[in-house]
């Protein structure tokens, strides 16, 4: 589904009789959460608290996460760094 909100994207939708086999979100830096507070989506604490939900999903129902962040034109991430150090896995794919 499309939704840049983490407790519909994540949240109740997520079906537990059938759940998908894999979650892909693109890009965490635009997706909001509640327990984020009132902070803009892509800031520190969204970016922190929608990681933790999409992480506690993954648990709970043994579906694969994979947390999508894009990188500025100089080639640093986009928003804050938070998500480099909540994951299992950092990867960089780069093309012409």
């Amino acid at each position: 589904s499309e939704s840049n909100d983490v407790g519909t994207a994540a949240g109740d939708n997520v079906p537990r009789r059938y759940p998908p086999c894999l979650l892909v979100v693109d890009s965490i830096q635009t997706m909001s959460c509640m327990d984020g507070g009132s902070s803009a989506p892509g800031g520190v604490t969204q970016v922190r608290e929608c990681v933790g939900l999409f992480m506690r999903l993954a648990k709970s129902t043994g579906v694969p996460v994979i947390l999508v962040g894009h990188v500025t034109k100089q080639g640093g991430v986009a928003g804050p760094r938070t998500v480099e150090h909540m994951v299992d896995a950092v990867l960089y794919l780069e093309g012409n």
